[in-house]
This record gives C-alpha cells, sequence and structure tokens, in this order.
C-alpha cells in the first residue's frame, strides 16, 4: 500500500456526522396526550381546536410569551377595582335622576298592565323625598355587602391574584374557568379558580331550559324575566377524577359524577347516600372563535414564530454543550499518522471537546516520519476560530419572532421589557396608546361580565363594578393642567376632585361647602372686589345656603394663600425652564434632556 492511500484512510475513518440533540422533546407532542384526549372523549365532551396541555407547556418554554401575558395581567386586572353608584346621592341633579327612576319605573309597570296611567306617572316632590330616604339606606347596606364579598370571594388570595391567574389562563389557552359555589340559600358566596388545561365543554343540550335573567330597568330598578335556552355541561378531568359542572344561571340538578340530570328530589337524595352531588356552577371566559366554543388564544397564528425560537434556543445551548470545532490544531506534515493515534483521535473528539469546561483545549496530532524518501517533517499550529461561531446564531430571526408575538398582542416594545432606543415622548405615546386600544377594552369587556352576570344574580342595583387604570399620567403636568383649568373657570373644586378621584384610583370626601360648586375665578374675583363680608351676603349669589359665615371667611381666605403659592411655584418653575434652556444652547445636557424639557 502507498503512502498516499495510508494517509487517506485515517482521515476517512474519523470523518462522520453526528445528530445532536435527537431526544429533546416536542413541546407540542406532549406524552400521555392522546390517553387525557380519549378520556375526555368517553367524557362526551368537545375536541378543542388546540391542545391545551401543549399550549400551557409552550407558554412554559417561550421566550416571549412570558412578558406580553404578564403585562396583560398587570395592566389589565393587576390595579384592582372600585364600585360606581348608579347615582351619586350627593350629586346636584340627584333629586331629578330619583325621579327620573320613579318615572321609568311607572312606564314599565303601565305596559305591563300593573299600573294605573290615569293616577299619572310623574312622581311628586314628597315622592321622591320618600324614595331618596329609601334609596340611600339600600345604597349602604349593598355596598357593605359587595365590599365584603369581593373581600373574601377567592379561596387561599386576593380577588386581583386570582384575576391575574385567570388572565394569564385566558391568553395562554384561549379559555378560563370559575366554579361558583352557593350558599345554602342559594346565594353566591364563592369563587373557585380552576386550571383550563382540564376543562373541556360537553355539547350543547338539545332541549331548551327555562332560566332566569336580570334586566335593568332604571339605573336603580331591575326586573327579573324568564327566557329559553340551550345551555351545556363541562367536565374536569384531573389527577385521573372525572368531575361534571353544569352552565352559570342553569337551575337544572345536575349530577357531578354522572353529568346526568337528576329526574327529582327524591332521585337527588338517593344519589347523595351513594356519594354523588348536585354539580356547582362554571362560569366560562373565551377569546371568542368563530368556529369552536372554545376560546383561542390572540398568539395561534405566531405559533410557528413561538416554535421557531425555542428552536433557535436549543441549537444555541448545544453548541456550547456539543462543540466540535476545537480552536486550534496541531499539524504534522511530511510525516504519517501512527495507527494508534487514530482512536486516541476519536475519543478526543467525543470527551475532550464538547463543553464549556473543555472550550480552551487544543487538538495534538501524533505523526511518524515517513523515511526513506527524503521528505521532511513539518509540525505547525492552526488557529481554527474562524470555524467557530463567534455569536448565537439566528439573533435577528428570533428578534423578528419576538416582534410578531408582540405584535399578535399590540404590545409596544416597552411593555415587554425592550427599552433601548426609546426616548420619554415616544415611550408614554406608547403607553397611552395600549392603555387607550388595547387595555382598556379589556377591562370593560371583563366588568361587562361581572355586572351583568355575577353582580346581577347577586341582585345588586345601587353599585357597578369597575376595574380600575394604572396611573400613568404626569403628575407635574397633571398639577399644571388642572391648576391653568381651575384658574380660567373650567372647572369648579368639586370637578377637580372628582378628576382626581379618577386618576388616582382613589375616593375623595365630599365637600358641602357651596364654594366648590362655581368657578375658583368668580370666588376670588368677588371676594377681592366686593370684600369678605359683602361676597358672604345671600345676595352676592357665592354664600349659597351656608350658615357657618366664619368657616366660609376661613375657607375663602385659604384660596387667597393658596393661589399665591401656586403663582410663586409657577414664576420658580419659569426661571429653571429658562436657566435650563440657557444651559441647552450652550452645548450643556443631552439630547434625550433636551427632548424631555421641550415637552
Amino acid at each position: 500500500m502507498s503512502d498516499e492511500s495510508n494517509q487517506e484512510s485515517p482521515v476517512e475513518s474519523i470523518v462522520k456526522a453526528m445528530i445532536i440533540g435527537a431526544d429533546v422533546q416536542d413541546p407540542v407532542s406532549l406524552p400521555g396526550g392522546e390517553v387525557v384526549s380519549r378520556a375526555f372523549t368517553e367524557a362526551g365532551a368537545l375536541a378543542p381546536p388546540y391542545e391545551p396541555e401543549a399550549l400551557v407547556r409552550l407558554f412554559e418554554h417561550s421566550n416571549s410569551l412570558r412578558q406580553n401575558v404578564d403585562a396583560y395581567g398587570t395592566n389589565i386586572d393587576g390595579f384592582g377595582h372600585r364600585l360606581e353608584p348608579a347615582i351619586d346621592f350627593d350629586a346636584e341633579n340627584a333629586d331629578q335622576r330619583i325621579a327620573d327612576c320613579i318615572f321609568v319605573e311607572r312606564v314599565a309597570a303601565s305596559d305591563a298592565g300593573e299600573w294605573d296611567k290615569a293616577t299619572g306617572s310623574e312622581p311628586t316632590a314628597d315622592e321622591v323625598a320618600a324614595r331618596r330616604r329609601e334609596l340611600v339606606q339600600l345604597a349602604r347596606i349593598e355596598k357593605a355587602r359587595l365590599d365584603s364579598f369581593f373581600a373574601s370571594c377567592a379561596f387561599d388570595s386576593s380577588f386581583v391574584a386570582m384575576r391575574r391567574l385567570t388572565r394569564q389562563d385566558l391568553e395562554v389557552t384561549g379559555n378560563a374557568y370559575w366554579e361558583v359555589l352557593r350558599n345554602g340559600r342559594g346565594e353566591i358566596a364563592r369563587l373557585v379558580y380552576v386550571p383550563s388545561y382540564t376543562m373541556r365543554l360537553l355539547p350543547l343540550d338539545p332541549v331548551p331550559v327555562e332560566v332566569k335573567e336580570t334586566v335593568r330597568i332604571s339605573p336603580v330598578a331591575v326586573e327579573v324575566v324568564e327566557t329559553r335556552r340551550r345551555l351545556r355541561r363541562y367536565v374536569q378531568i384531573q389527577g385521573g377524577e372525572r368531575t361534571y359542572f353544569k352552565a352559570f344561571g342553569d337551575p337544572r340538578t345536575i349530577s357531578r359524577v354522572t353529568g346526568q340530570l337528576h329526574a327529582n328530589e327524591a332521585a337527588t337524595l338517593e344519589r347523595a347516600r351513594e356519594g354523588d352531588g348536585p354539580a356547582t356552577e362554571i362560569l366560562h371566559f373565551a377569546i371568542p372563535s368563530s368556529r369552536s366554543p372554545y376560546g383561542v388564544p390572540r398568539w395561534i397564528g405566531a405559533l410557528l414564530s413561538v416554535l421557531g425560537s425555542r428552536s433557535m434556543e436549543e441549537v444555541n445551548l448545544d453548541y456550547f454543550e456539543a462543540k466540535s470545532v476545537p480552536p486550534l490544531a496541531l499539524l504534522v506534515s511530511g510525516a504519517r499518522l501512527a495507527e494508534q493515534s487514530i482512536p486516541r483521535i476519536e475519543r478526543f473528539l467525543e470527551e475532550n471537546i464538547k463543553g464549556k469546561k473543555n472550550f480552551h483545549k487544543i487538538l495534538v496530532i501524533e505523526a511518524e516520519g515517513a523515511g526513506g524518501d527524503g521528505s521532511r517533517a513539518k509540525v505547525e499550529f492552526q488557529p481554527l476560530t474562524s470555524a467557530q461561531q463567534q455569536d448565537q446564531l439566528f439573533s435577528e430571526y428570533d428578534r423578528r419572532n419576538m416582534d410578531k408575538v408582540g405584535g399578535a398582542f399590540r404590545l409596544p416594545r416597552i411593555l415587554r421589557g425592550e427599552s433601548s432606543e426609546l426616548n420619554r415622548s415616544l415611550a408614554e405615546a406608547s403607553l397611552r396608546l395600549a392603555e387607550d386600544q388595547v387595555f382598556q377594552p379589556e377591562r370593560d369587556e371583563f366588568d361587562h361580565i361581572i355586572n351583568h352576570k355575577l353582580l346581577a344574580d347577586m341582585g345588586a342595583r345601587f353599585w357597578t363594578f369597575r376595574s380600575q387604570t394604572p396611573v400613568t399620567r404626569d403628575p407635574e403636568r397633571l398639577t399644571d393642567m388642572v391648576e391653568k383649568l381651575v384658574r380660567v373657570g373650567v372647572l369648579t373644586p368639586e370637578e377637580g376632585r372628582l378628576l382626581a378621584s379618577d386618576i388616582f384610583n382613589r375616593e375623595f370626601a365630599k365637600l358641602r361647602a357651596p364654594w366648590v360648586k362655581l368657578p375658583i375665578t368668580l370666588t376670588l374675583a368677588g371676594l377681592q372686589n366686593q370684600g369678605v363680608d359683602e361676597a358672604l351676603r345671600p345676595s352676592s349669589g357665592l354664600a349659597g345656603a351656608t350658615a357657618d359665615k366664619s368657616s366660609l371667611i376661613q375657607q375663602a381666605r385659604h384660596l387667597l394663600q393658596l393661589r399665591e403659592e401656586l403663582v410663586k411655584e409657577e414664576e420658580r418653575l419659569a426661571s429653571e425652564r429658562l436657566a435650563l434652556a440657557r444651559r441647552y444652547a450652550e452645548g450643556d445636557g443631552t439630547s434625550d434632556a433636551r427632548d424631555e424639557d421641550a415637552e
């Protein structure tokens, strides 16, 4: 055999292809998925468009879903709620609104044949006053009851925590579920979060059921009407145990073990002795789909981007664990490899190159002189760093995938944790756009479900549920805006306090003084031009119906003092802005700071 053939043979013996990471599990193909699907099919459940547990596993593995879903949960559900009155009994038009409610209720009763039109529908002043006293008392009792319910309706967590967990399920799988528990009187007592991947829907029942629905006929009056609807049942399989539920508002008694309808109370008692019991209700939240009763997550269109980014991360991880290109090689020419070197080279590539601990090891190749032909053996070091990967693969591809997922949620980059290349004005515009176009509509939809299902079932008439918004306003700008509007008389002090209550998500105490209902410019003008005593005369229109003259004098003087302080503060801010402008004109300060000051 020639020397040339001897040199080619060892090279052929060590050149081979290896498949790295062949045992990596595809998160969509979960073990036991067919078994779970078969169990739900045997229970009579409908097949969802996408396997919920696979979607949950994708959420756990993705590098882009978590931040988008968390942004939804924080901004939509993370700021709590407040109860807003259907009628503000402290407002000036409270009596008129009460009279309108009485009139509307009488018209509705007349249409139902329960009121004689000949007796007249317009309420008298005495009727309005009596109704006002009644409604104020009932509203106070109802608010206390609702506050107590929302403070303790969730087991082992707060209502806000349960809402955020529900939002996560809704955004990851497109579906979320609450189990509604009632007390012995049939009233809603507790709400229990149910993991969405354990739940399935059953087909609609073929026979409609008579259900009771609460319809609001005036701001403080409701009417219970009966209607016929086709309802569905639900089934949960968790830990091998099967449990059936009925839809929220379903008046029928259904077995929680078999899902079958109990014919009468005797059958219910018989099943209870056998360890069965009535099924509880399920409140189903869903992102609607036109082809399935199940909801579909909004990011499902970017599914391939989520899978691609996961595969990219695995490839980059395998580079450190299965790297096969050494940083340096010792080459020998004019000689031939010894036979015992071939297995040593193979073993070195298999055991001593892979992994970050062996990152700087070099490959030493032994050779024997050919001899007899006058050739000279040559040994040299050859760097192989040019063949090594210097940075992560597919970084631009991953960046585009993250943008696609963020686009599916319609979220700006700053809410996904990417704040590079953003100045203050762009960040504020992005947050304002997300608040107006994404978060507030989702809050309104959730509030509608709470008001028209839970609170309606609880008989709430005087209060409505409203999710609170984040305080994203700049306090300095807000102060300047309110101060200007109050100074020119656009806002009265009472209106300014109402605006502040909405902005800061807190309820301010009601002020009974008459000056809060007048523009501050009129009050100050009356005090300066006419004098305090003249301004307090009933004929001036400034004192109103107050009987405490000294208190009003003190309040008016306090307003004058406050106005002087505001003028001084405005002058100070103007001088600071002027000094900053001069400094920037001289080349001091950054471009971002100039942009910020220009605003």
